[in-house]
């Protein structure tokens, strides 16, 4: 009786001290404890999925930051398991999954690595057979499906609501609110509710943001433009042409007018492109949209209409990339320099600059000397309206009351809850596409517990995203087996997600050494 008290005794010790329970082997099992991070718009979603946690054995929290706050710390790889989401530029995995996933790239805060994976995706960058990229996109997936480097959720639709006499108006699968096609049945200015609090910048050299391109992409043009679901067409450039492999000539139309009045030319496309691609060109600083060109090396001036791209390597998505490249003015840049060019922009889209605060509103008029923008997509001349204004409204509940008020005519983002009550509404107009943004938890994979893929797999296996999608987000998703999004390029849809299998995820974590009671 002695010996069984002074061992009991030892058991409970360990257990207090250290969440270690000993197995029939003589091996401990450790208890699993994580913290959800996430800020408060996936609230819900982060608490759904620590219930899920704790019904395998896992002691699971969640902390609610604000974004931003968040950002730095998972960036420095301080934090363990946090909810992200991540928005593609391209209809192609390139933007998503090299970013996040490829070792050493600038969005892969988890630091996962695997050296299968990148020379997949090195093999699919360097194809310019479409065949040949979609092999090696299919073998990246599995390699990410088995791997699990985060717990694979969702893509959302993006749906967007407009008052009734808002007329030509359809929501973009890259989020932007193009307002060169939008006529109202009455009034003259049009008024959106942004889901950001402020924009970066009206430099389009200067940021990485949807809600700051979707204001920018209003004052601005770009060589190509696409349309709503995603189709590539000429917009400054009448037409394009792949001569090889790793170059390309684009022909410019001509008339095309600055807000200043300055003609555009080839000097002018050049300068944009020399702007993003040289290190340190905007008064020191480098873009940061510079990796979006991928292997472009130089654009260089064929004759006053014509331009050349040069690549180190094959690069197919090049025009998709382009899309997001707006095209400024050389001589007003010049003469004002970077930073005034930023408070006072001059482009040549449908509406220039009139005032605004970033944290606030900016307000734009018509430029009545528009070329008319890209003939594939009519209207095709000045814009419809003579105002527009981008309001910042980051609270979902004040953009609904605002549109359903009149305040403004269009806002992004409505929440799934939010929206049934619209649609229901006479003065109200829905609409949904398929978004281009995956939503998932990640884990930092530089050190336990997820440096190791049997946690990372249990994770999966633990979580109901099926529950969570139907109650949180009213079935207003589509899930995912792995990053891979089914609008881009490559998606194989024969590798299906993860089940909910809180059995697997226990046998898992059993192997793994982890308690699961």
């Amino acid at each position: 009786m002695k010996l069984r008290t002074i061992l009991t005794t030892l058991i409970i010790a360990m257990i207090l001290a250290f969440g270690f329970l000993p197995t029939t082997t003589g091996q401990t099992r450790k208890q699993l404890s994580v913290v959800i991070d996430t800020d408060s718009t996936r609230a819900d979603e982060a608490q759904a999925i620590a219930h899920n946690l704790r019904a395998i054995g896992v002691s699971a929290d969640v902390r609610i930051w604000e974004w931003n706050a968040l950002k730095e710390r998972i960036q420095a790889g301080e934090r363990q398991m946090y909810l992200t989401a991540w928005g593609s530029a391209y209809f192609d995995p390139f933007d998503i999954i090299v970013p996040k996933f490829y070792s050493g790239d600038r969005g892969n805060y988890s630091g996962y690595s695997n050296a299968r994976f990148d020379a997949a995706l090195d093999r699919a960058l360097r194809a310019v057979d479409n065949d040949a990229r979609r092999e090696a996109y299919f073998d990246a997936q599995q390699i990410l499906y088995d791997d699990a480097p985060a717990i694979f959720g969702y893509s959302l639709m993006e749906v967007e609501a407009a008052r009734s006499d808002v007329l030509n108006w359809q929501p973009s699968m890259d989020s932007r609110v193009n307002l060169h096609d939008v006529g109202l049945a009455r009034g003259d200015t049009i008024v959106v509710g942004l889901y950001a609090d402020k924009i970066l910048t009206l430099d389009p050299a200067a940021y990485r943001d949807r809600p700051t391109e979707t204001v920018i992409r209003n004052m601005f043009d770009a060589l190509v433009t696409r349309t709503w679901d995603g189709k590539v067409v000429p917009e400054i450039a009448e037409a394009w042409k792949a001569v090889s492999d790793t170059e390309y000539l684009f022909r410019i139309r001509r008339g095309i007018k600055f807000h200043n009045g300055d003609l555009l030319d080839a000097d002018d496309v050049v300068f944009t492109f020399d702007r993003v691609l040289r290190e340190g060109a905007m008064g020191g600083r480098t873009s940061p949209r510079k990796g979006l060109l991928g292997p472009v090396e130089k654009v260089e001036k064929v004759d006053q209409y014509t331009v050349r791209f040069v690549l180190s390597s094959p690069f197919p998505v090049l025009p998709q990339a382009l899309v997001h490249f707006q095209i400024v003015p050389r001589k007003y840049v010049e003469r004002v320099g970077d930073e005034a060019f930023a408070r006072k922009p001059v482009g040549c889209g449908p509406f220039k600059y009139v005032e605004g605060q970033f944290d606030d509103k900016i307000v734009m008029e018509r430029f009545d000397d528009y070329y008319g923008g890209s003939p594939s997509i009519p209207p095709v001349g000045p814009a419809r309206v003579k105002r527009a204004i981008f309001r910042m409204m980051p609270d979902p509940t004040v953009r609904v009351a605002a549109v359903k008020t009149g305040e403004v005519h269009i806002i992004q983002s409505v929440p799934s809850h939010m929206a049934a009550a619209l649609v229901r509404d006479k003065n109200i107009q829905v609409k949904s596409v398929e978004g281009t943004r995956v939503y998932m938890v990640e884990m930092n994979c530089r050190r336990p517990p997820f440096d190791d893929p049997r946690v990372r797999r249990a994770m999966n296996y633990a979580v109901d995203w099926d529950a969570i999608l139907r109650t949180v987000y009213a079935g207003n998703a589509t899930r995912l087996a792995t990053a891979f999004l089914p609008s881009g390029f490559g998606f194989n849809q024969s590798i299906v997600p993860y089940k909910y299998d809180p059995a697997r995820a226990k046998a898992l974590l059993a192997e793994a050494g982890y308690s699961t009671k």
